[in-house]
């Protein structure tokens, strides 16, 4: 009898020493997994900032090379209105002139 006893106290004690090794390791793996899991969103975080950064440097070279465009069509509207202000006012000086002077 006292024999049984000794085997099932052996057995809880295996029991209890496999419950305790098997909430370890799961522990263990939680910790694991979490590292994996902060690695793997710190990767993906890196990769998101860098298709960011592409897209607004993307965006900024456009709006870079708009502005360009309205410089120089801003510049050529400029320097046409210079022109045709230049043919007025010598128009109108002539005027002026021939007027006040015939």
């Amino acid at each position: 009898m006292e024999n049984i006893i000794d085997k099932i106290v052996d057995i809880d004690k295996k029991a209890l020493d496999i419950k305790e090794k098997t909430e370890k390791m799961i522990k263990d793996n939680g910790k694991k997994l979490s590292r994996k899991l902060l690695e793997i969103e710190e990767k993906e975080l890196e990769k998101a900032r860098e298709i960011g950064d592409k897209e607004y440097n993307r965006i900024l070279k456009q709006g870079q090379n708009k502005c360009m465009e309205i410089k120089l069509a801003t510049k050529k509207e400029c320097e046409s209105l210079d022109k045709n202000f230049l043919k007025i006012h010598k128009r109108l000086e002539k005027e002026i002139f021939n007027k006040l002077f015939k």
